[in-house]
């Protein structure tokens, strides 16, 4: 299994020095001289390099700037800056869910909402969504900026989705992964196909990108719903089995609810309190845990990992190719 590091240090490195330039991108955010104007005693600055500066993994704009090093040319300044505009986008998404969920952690430091409050991380989030789509803009790509608006409406279909269908028990496994393509995997689908429009790639070749973006953040989503129910806190850096403690099922819960349709703790989760949770919690989480499901998860991840490496084998061998294959195979198998 790779570790972070070892993602960062190997499967990163074709383009090492262009993620550089997209974090400074997007810690130039905020530094602009709009905003500067508002601040009071560099208040908005502190609050936007505090979201912006977090450690994340950058998965996203590693895959936008890999798949433009495909037909071996280097990443423009056009797809670097794409690169810029979709983790800029994947950062808004996270303040806003973190706001909703309520949740006081992000990669293990406070989030937005706990700082501030909601209302000041729904605004912070609004001025991240617009700023990555004049991100966008500078592009020039009418293509990429129509998908990627087409992507700002699925993440929120997809985010609108869930708060509705939280604390329904007729939840079936084929609108989970609707829900899960919308919130995570459609900017995965982005990522992947815009590198390759800006690279001047012909249209199959988009094609391909499309799919093993799509196949790639499915499996994503489906290893992270696994992790939640197999890592702690910690390892997180966000609170564990969170989703089910607010009501939000996953592909586990879904399963269970399957394999059990009569007694089941999920249904007595769903049907009680939020203050009388914990125990059909501790429950659920356990028999989630003992009879296979997670197993079963990890085979449906492996599913759409191994679809996604299978769209570059019509392209020839790169460093790029190896890595973003590492990507699909990280996916399924990362260990947090």
């Amino acid at each position: 299994m790779l570790t972070k590091s070892e993602i960062e240090s190997s499967v990163y490195s074709p383009v090492e020095k262009e993620l550089e330039r997209v974090a400074l991108a997007l810690l130039s955010i905020a530094e602009d001289g709009d905003a500067s104007e508002l601040r009071d005693e560099d208040e908005i600055e502190n609050m936007l390099q505090h979201i912006l500066a977090a450690p994340g993994k950058r998965v996203r704009p590693a895959i936008t700037l890999l798949t433009s090093k495909l037909w071996g040319a280097a990443p423009t300044d056009h797809v670097i800056t794409m690169a810029a505009a979709v983790e800029l986008l994947h950062v808004a998404t996270l303040v806003h869910d973190d706001m909703v969920d309520s949740a006081d952690l992000r990669r293990g430091r406070a989030t937005a909402s706990n700082l501030w409050g909601g209302r000041v991380a729904v605004l912070l989030g609004d001025y991240l969504f617009a700023a990555s789509a004049t991100f966008v803009c500078d592009t020039g790509n009418v293509r990429v900026v129509r998908r990627f608006a087409e992507t700002i409406m699925e993440l929120s279909r997809g985010e609108l989705t869930e708060l509705l269908l939280s604390s329904n028990e007729n939840h079936p496994r084929d609108a989970y992964l609707r829900r899960i393509y919308n919130k995570t995997a459609s900017l995965f689908t982005t990522a992947a196909e815009t590198g390759a429009m800006l690279s001047g790639a012909a249209e199959p070749d988009v094609e391909h990108m499309h799919r093993f973006g799509y196949n790639l953040g499915m499996a994503y989503q489906v290893m992270d719903d696994v992790l939640d129910f197999t890592s702690d806190s910690e390892e997180l850096g966000k609170p564990a089995c969170n989703d089910l403690r607010q009501g939000i099922l996953t592909l586990p819960s879904i399963m269970l609810l399957e394999r059990m349709p009569g007694d089941n703790p999920v249904s007595d989760l769903l049907k009680s309190a939020p203050d009388d949770r914990e125990i059909h919690l501790v429950r659920a989480v356990d028999l989630i845990r003992e009879t296979g499901i997670l197993d079963e998860c990890i085979v449906v991840a492996d599913d759409y990992a191994a679809s996604g490496a299978a769209e570059l084998e019509d392209f020839d061998p790169s460093e790029a190719r190896t890595s973003l294959a590492a990507l699909a195979n990280f996916a399924s198998n990362r260990l947090h």
